[in-house]
């Protein structure tokens, strides 16, 4: 329930606070009052956008607060709120300053307008013409459908299955994502190491490869070498026919004096030392090997290296650990999973989800052509004899919601096309089928604050009568705050608040400034005002008898 509006600065209001109590709360006064004035900052209470030339004249900012008692909301309605909007007691502020900025607060905490909207509009709702009108969207319109056919078990077991099949075929696209995935990453990793396998490597192979090469390329030049040497040693006047004409001078010079014995032990042990170098250079010699074609295989080999080693940006132990961990990972991929069986079990869930669809379907067609004839009976004691309803169902690929898209279609006048509800162009018309409408579907929209305007344009006399008893009839579930011009309906009112004009002084000296006053009316200005909304400016002596016998009717 919406308990009190404190409105300040805003265009010819400078400062009131209205009450509002359960039950019908009307508005009236006369044009250029500063009803609308309420109705736009209820307006923006529900997220609206401020309009052009709000502030007040001379005022730095304008504010709207809204105090709302939500001890009435239902668990469910409460869990829905934010968190900082839950409670017993809901505080809205908006504030609006001269240079177009404004600040949302919600339970004196910084909010964003988005936000304030979605709080605000799961309990109130304005109906007139281009207003914030929730029943106008189309996609409420299920919800609405499904509440009047109390369908929520059925609903329950469709979104169960909906959500099991949709899951099964996120999983399958994942492994089917997966599996192509695969699919490339073997290709790759295939490619790779049969690149790899297809040369010789283990760690440090360039340098001994390098080493090899630089030796079988020098290996004629060596064998060269080394047999000059061997013939250097082995020839004629050789190395070695010189160490033995040189060791029997010794032996001759150690029978002249064995003192030479000891010197003719060293020779011969560095004869000895030269006779095993020999033998060494003659095992060396033999075992170079001068061979064209290993050493063009040798240099092939060291070209492969590095030419993967370019390749994949590393070195040869680089190359060994790519190897190994691209085998390895090809060892991994090799799991199957049976996807076919998988596939198979979306199909099952998609079929019980479309079956459940299909009977959430017949429930919303039965439940709309009931709802079309009650609507249509009512709309005739509004003088809307011609009016017909329509729950347009068409189907659509399975979604959360079901297989369908609906929305109530209206014909105004007989013989008039059927149109969405936000097509209607009479705001007379469209109010006085929200009325219709939230009273057929009183206490299932989970809206408790219902306010109207224009539900009065272009009607009098028994219909008007009509009107306010159907406005007294949703008033008794919901707070219903009206906006008239009918003194049949402000007289079945529980509260009376007038909207009047008066010019006030700022102080001495200063101009006069137009202000709009706001109050409840007492019994005895209920008269007075009603007597007003029937006889015009000039309060007449019947017009007030009138109004008494109006009021006295509207407490019966």
């Amino acid at each position: 329930m919406l308990t009190e509006l404190s409105i300040s600065n805003f265009a010819i209001i400078e400062q009131q606070r209205i009450s509002f109590i359960p039950g019908l709360n009307v508005i009236s006064g006369e044009t250029g009052a500063g009803k609308s004035i309420i109705l736009h900052a209820i307006e923006l209470i529900l997220g609206g956008r401020p309009r052009p030339h709000v502030l007040r004249a001379g005022a730095e900012s304008a504010e709207v607060e809204a105090l709302f008692n939500l001890s009435t909301l239902s668990e469910k309605a409460l869990a829905e709120l934010p968190d900082m909007a839950r409670g017993e007691e809901l505080v809205i502020s908006r504030t609006i300053s001269a240079q177009g900025r404004g600040k949302v607060y919600i339970n004196g905490r910084l909010g964003t307008v988005a936000l304030l909207e979605e709080i605000v509009s799961k309990f109130v709702n304005i109906c007139g013409q281009n207003q914030h009108v929730r029943l106008l969207d189309a996609s409420y319109h299920r919800e609405l459908l499904d509440s009047y056919a109390a369908n929520e078990a059925l609903f329950g077991r469709y979104a169960e299955a909906f959500n099991a099949w949709k899951e099964a075929a996120a999983q399958v696209q994942e492994l089917e994502n997966a599996s192509a995935r695969n699919v490339l990453r073997r290709a790759e990793l295939e490619a790779l190491v049969e690149d790899l396998k297809a040369v010789e490597l283990r760690p440090g192979i360039r340098v001994e490869l390098e080493g090899t090469a630089k030796r079988l390329g020098n290996s004629e030049s060596l064998v060269n070498g080394t047999q000059q040497l061997l013939e250097a040693l082995n020839d004629e006047q050789g190395l070695f026919t010189q160490l033995e004409r040189s060791a029997g001078e010794l032996r001759g010079l150690e029978r002249l004096d064995p003192r030479v014995a000891e010197l003719s032990a060293q020779f011969n042990a560095g004869k000895a030392e030269i006779e095993e170098f020999e033998r060494e250079l003659k095992r060396y010699t033999s075992a170079i090997e001068v061979n064209e074609e290993a050493l063009s295989t040798l240099r092939e080999h060291l070209a492969d290296v590095a030419r993967l080693e370019r390749k994949y940006r590393t070195n040869d132990a680089g190359l060994c650990e790519l190897l190994e961990r691209s085998s390895r990972e090809l060892g991994m991929l090799d799991g199957t999973i049976d996807i076919e069986a998988l596939r198979a079990d979306v199909t099952r869930k998609k079929e019980k989800a479309g079956a459940l669809a299909a009977e959430l379907t017949r429930v919303r067609e039965k439940a709309g052509k009931e709802i079309s004839k009650i609507v249509e009976r009512e709309l005739i004691e509004l003088s809307m004899g011609g009016a017909k309803l329509a729950v347009e169902i068409t189907p659509k690929e399975l979604c959360a919601d079901g297989a369908d898209t609906l929305q109530f279609l209206i014909s105004p006048n007989k013989g008039e096309p059927a149109r969405p509800l936000r097509q209607i162009a009479s705001g007379g018309e469209l109010s006085r089928i929200m009325l219709v409408l939230k009273k057929v579907l009183k206490e299932r929209t989970g809206v408790n604050v219902l306010v109207f305007d224009e539900v009065d344009t272009g009607i009098s006399g028994a219909v008007a009568r009509a009107v306010g008893e159907k406005l007294k009839e949703l008033s008794d579930g919901s707070q219903v705050i009206c906006i008239t011009h009918l003194p049949q309906v402000a007289s079945l009112a529980d509260s009376h608040i007038l909207v009047e004009k008066r010019e006030v002084s700022p102080g001495r000296g200063a101009a006069k400034r137009t202000v709009s006053i706001i109050r409840e009316l007492s019994a005895d200005e209920r008269v007075d005002e009603v007597a007003r909304m029937i006889a015009g400016h000039e309060i007449t002596k019947a017009s007030r008898e009138s109004a008494r016998e109006l009021l006295g009717q509207g407490k019966r």
